[in-house]
C-alpha cells in the first residue's frame, strides 16, 4: 500500500538527514582543531518502485540514502605564532609523521615541539619524517626521523688558510739580523687563530722582513710563541703583483694530543705592494672547535639548519611532504591524523616547493577550514528537512486512521 510506503520512505529521510546533522556536528566540533579538514553530506534518491509494473515514468520513490561524505581539502586560514615548530603548509600536500609502530601517516596539522630524545614530534607523539643529512651536511634521500639529539659540532682541523695584506713598498731594510723578539729587525707581523683535531686553538703569527733585493720580502712562520721558521721568499713585480711564494705548506708540530704534524696549506697569492702602509685587509681559516647547538631554524623549502656556539652551522633534515591524486579517499584515523586507501591513490612524496608541493611557513598553523556560516545555514535546511519528514510519518499514520476508521 502506498500510505504504508510513504512511512518507510520518510523514515530513511529521518535517517540520512539525522546522520547528516552528526557530519554537521562534527565539522562544528572541530572548528578550533588545528589542520582540521571538514566533510559533507551527499544524498541519493533510493530506487523507485513502478506503479504499472514497467519500465516508464510512473515511478513512486522509495526514499533517500547518504551515499557518500565528501572531505574538504581546502586550505585553512593561517595563523602565526613565533614557534620555530609550529609548521603550516601554503599550498598542496600533508606532513608525514609515524608512530612508535612504524606506521606512516599523514596530517596538515604542524604543531610539533621536541620529545625527551630530541626528536621532533606531534601532540600524539607521532614522529615527524623527513629526507636526513649526511654528515657533511648534505641531504640524502633516506627518509628517517628528524631529530635534534646531536648536539655537539665535531671540531674541524685548520688544513687551509687565506691572507690579505699590503706590504709597504716604501719599508726599508732592516738593519739587524731577523729576531721576533726585537720589532726593529722585521717590517710588519700578523697572525691568525688555527684548530688542532680536537679544536683547541693555536696562534699562528707570519712576520715580513724586507730585504736588500728589489721587490722581495722574507717570510718567517711561528706557532704558539715559538721557534721561528723560514719560509720561501715572498717576491713582487714592478706593479706591486706577487709573482713567487704565493702558496707556503706548513707543517706544524702540534702537541696536547692532537694529531702531528699537523699540514696548513697559507694561500699569500692576494698580497700586494704598493706604497701605503703595511697592513691587513683580511684572512680566513677552514678550522674550528668544538660546538654546541644554540638554535636551529626551517625554511620555506622545509630545511632544518641548526646553529652552532663555534659560529658554524648546518644542515640536519629537510621535511618531506606527501601529496595524493585523490585526498577524498584519505581514511580518517582520529587524532587528525589520515591513512591512504586505494581509492586516496598512491601517494608522491617529495621537498616542499617542489613537485606540486607547498611550502613551509615556520612560525605559524594552519586553522580547520570549517566554515561556521556554511554550517549552520545546512544545519537549519537539514533540521527542516528532519522536521518534514516527521510530519510526512504523522501524515501518513492520521491517513492509516482514517482507513481503519471506515469500518466503523
Amino acid at each position: 500500500m502506498g500510505i504504508l510506503t510513504s512511512m518507510f520512505t520518510a523514515v530513511s529521510g529521518l535517517s540520512a538527514y539525522g546522520n547528516a546533522m552528526g557530519v554537521i556536528g562534527n565539522n562544528i566540533a572541530n572548528v578550533g582543531t588545528i589542520g582540521f579538514k571538514g566533510s559533507r553530506a551527499s544524498f541519493a534518491d533510493l530506487v523507485s518502485s513502478n506503479l504499472v509494473g514497467g519500465a516508464g515514468t510512473d515511478q513512486v520513490g522509495l526514499g533517500v540514502f547518504l551515499n557518500d561524505l565528501q572531505g574538504d581539502f581546502s586550505q585553512g586560514a593561517l595563523t602565526t605564532t613565533g614557534s620555530v615548530l609550529d609548521l603550516a603548509i601554503d599550498g598542496n600536500g600533508f606532513f608525514m609523521v609515524q608512530s612508535a609502530a612504524g606506521q606512516n601517516m599523514f596530517t596538515r596539522n604542524g604543531q610539533f615541539r621536541l620529545d625527551n630524545q630530541g626528536r621532533i614530534v606531534d601532540a600524539n607523539n607521532y614522529l615527524l619524517q623527513g629526507y636526513q643529512a649526511n654528515s657533511a651536511g648534505v641531504i640524502t634521500t633516506a627518509i628517517g626521523n628528524i631529530s635534534m639529539s646531536t648536539t655537539n659540532r665535531a671540531p674541524q682541523a685548520t688544513t687551509t688558510a687565506n691572507l690579505r695584506a699590503n706590504l709597504d713598498a716604501a719599508a726599508t731594510v732592516p738593519a739587524g739580523a731577523f729576531n721576533v723578539s726585537d720589532p726593529t729587525t722585521y717590517n710588519f707581523s700578523t697572525g691568525l687563530t688555527i684548530y688542532d683535531s680536537l679544536g683547541q686553538s693555536h696562534q699562528l703569527q707570519f712576520y715580513f722582513v724586507k730585504t736588500a733585493t728589489a721587490n722581495t720580502w722574507n717570510l718567517y712562520s711561528q706557532l704558539n710563541s715559538g721557534a721561528a721558521t723560514v719560509g720561501a721568499n715572498l717576491v713582487f713585480n714592478s706593479t706591486g703583483a706577487l709573482t713567487s711564494g704565493g702558496t707556503q705548506n706548513l707543517s706544524l708540530a702540534i702537541g696536547g694530543g692532537a694529531a702531528t704534524p699537523q699540514n696548513v696549506a697559507v694561500d699569500f697569492t692576494r698580497l700586494t705592494q704598493y706604497g701605503a702602509n703595511s697592513a691587513l685587509l683580511d684572512q680566513t681559516q677552514n678550522g674550528f672547535a668544538a660546538g654546541s647547538l644554540t638554535e636551529f631554524s626551517i625554511d620555506s623549502n622545509g630545511q632544518l639548519l641548526a646553529q652552532y656556539s663555534n659560529g658554524q652551522s648546518q644542515l640536519l633534515a629537510q621535511l618531506v611532504l606527501t601529496r595524493f591524486p585523490n585526498p577524498q579517499g584519505l581514511a580518517r584515523l582520529g587524532n587528525n591524523v589520515f591513512s591512504p586507501t586505494a581509492e586516496s591513490g598512491t601517494a608522491i612524496q617529495g621537498s616542499p616547493s617542489s613537485n606540486g608541493l607547498g611550502r613551509i611557513i615556520s612560525g605559524a598553523i594552519e586553522q580547520s577550514n570549517v566554515d561556521l556560516g556554511e554550517e549552520f545555514v545546512d544545519m537549519i535546511i537539514t533540521q527542516r528537512a528532519f522536521q518534514a519528514n516527521s510530519r510526512a510519518i504523522t501524515t501518513s499514520d492520521e491517513m492509516l486512521q482514517e482507513l481503519v476508521n471506515l469500518k466503523r
